[in-house]
């Protein structure tokens, strides 16, 4: 395999080449990334996980909160902020209220037992929804209820059950959100082993073993102990099982070894199809960054997330890399300035027709509720001239 094709791989098994996923099969398929990163930026118009929905698929974004929400096919876990698959949620809270400081949390008992009844009784809160007074912790401002709120969270009485029309999480009592996770898993000694490597291969899709043992110590969790030693010894072992399996690929004179998923290989090999115009305008926490040193080796350059440098220091505040052919041809920033679509800053660094580029901004500026780009002087004038302008309302990049 070259190298191309193992980006080629990469960007299949992501959802990030070839025809946009059909509105029906989007939920669907997105359960198959595993984990979607949430956040709540939304300078561009569009949140991080909805920009996700929105460079796979033109279903509506809806869709996308109807699957976490309404059917749960995916459950939003509480730190860092993450979808996850509801089948993949028991293994990664087994074991996870021995993360808390038990002395903390012997403490919090009366107020956790309060929370507890207030919501049984009234239904889904968020922090904003309950007062009490500030204790130590975080930046010395959490109140003692959300805090309350977290410890239930880490002991499994609670689920993060929706979002308030703010985006501030809303909390419900576990029985109500997903009742399996209250049963103790009968199988887990027999299943977690194998499952740390291809839940974390079904999210990387292809990895380095380095980068693969990175993850499995991430997904196997710091509470269990036992970090990048125990991942590689899971890794030999799904090799041994021939769960995984190799990828080798050429790159002029320099070869690269890589780690792949048996049944994403099969599937690759028997859906592979050409390369499409499609320009993509991918989130900066995409499945396609959780590894930016892969990033970086697959695709020729470092992506740095700047949204928390200090301004004076960053070049972007929120950089979408620009996907075209299999490749990352660029950056592009954007602001949603009420019914405009500012483009704020633009780097190309491989050649990409005007026409599918401004197709692509155009679509998300649309999505993004915005009825015209404009772009700012730094833009060179005859590339910023070819992507401003009114939106066409039928365009679909």
């Amino acid at each position: 395999m070259s190298q191309d094709l193992a980006r080629a791989f990469l960007l299949d098994r992501l959802g990030l080449r070839g025809a946009l996923w059909p509105a029906q099969e989007a939920a669907k398929r997105a359960v198959g990334l595993g984990m979607m990163q949430i956040d709540s930026i939304r300078s561009t118009g569009l949140r991080n996980h909805e920009i996700a929905w929105v460079a796979r698929t033109d279903a509506p974004i809806s869709g996308l909160y109807d699957m976490f929400y309404r059917d749960r096919a995916m459950l939003e876990t509480h730190y860092p902020l993450f979808a996850t698959r509801r089948d993949w949620v028991p293994f990664f809270l087994k074991d996870f209220s021995k993360a808390v400081n038990q002395e903390r949390l012997k403490e919090m008992r009366p107020m956790m037992r309060k929370v507890k009844q207030h919501i049984a009784e009234n239904g889904p809160v968020s922090p904003a929804d309950l007062d009490s007074e500030r204790v130590v912790g975080g930046f010395n401002t959490i109140k003692a209820t959300t805090r309350a709120l977290e410890y239930l969270y880490h002991t499994g009485q609670v689920q993060i059950s929706g979002r308030s029309k703010n985006f501030h999480r809303l909390f419900d009592l576990t029985e109500r959100v997903a009742p399996e996770l209250l049963t103790p898993m009968a199988d887990y000694r027999t299943r977690h082993k194998e499952f740390f490597v291809h839940s974390a291969l079904s999210v990387l899709k292809i990895a380095t073993p380095q980068q693969l043992a990175e993850r499995v110590s991430h997904h196997v969790g710091t509470w269990r102990g036992g970090g990048l030693p125990v991942a590689r010894k899971l890794i030999e072992d799904a090799l041994d099982h021939q769960l995984i399996d190799w990828i080798e690929a050429m790159e002029g004179d320099k070869h690269h070894r890589y780690l792949a998923l048996k049944s994403d290989l099969d599937h690759f090999k028997t859906s592979f199809q050409p390369q499409d115009e499609t320009v993509r305008l991918v989130p900066p926490l995409d499945n396609l960054m959780f590894s930016r040193r892969r990033f970086t080796e697959l695709f020729g350059f470092t992506y740095k997330f700047e949204a928390y440098t200090p301004e004076a220091q960053r070049r972007f505040y929120f950089a979408m890399p620009l996907l075209y052919r299999d490749k990352a041809v660029g950056l592009v920033d954007g602001k949603k300035e009420g019914d405009e679509w500012r483009i704020t800053g633009l780097d190309l660094y491989a050649p990409v027709p005007v026409d599918s580029l401004r197709a692509a901004i155009h679509r998300f500026a649309r999505i993004a509720g915005c009825s015209k780009v404009t772009g700012n002087r730094g833009i060179p004038k005859a590339l910023r001239m070819g992507l401003v302008g009114k939106i066409d309302a039928r365009i679909n990049g």
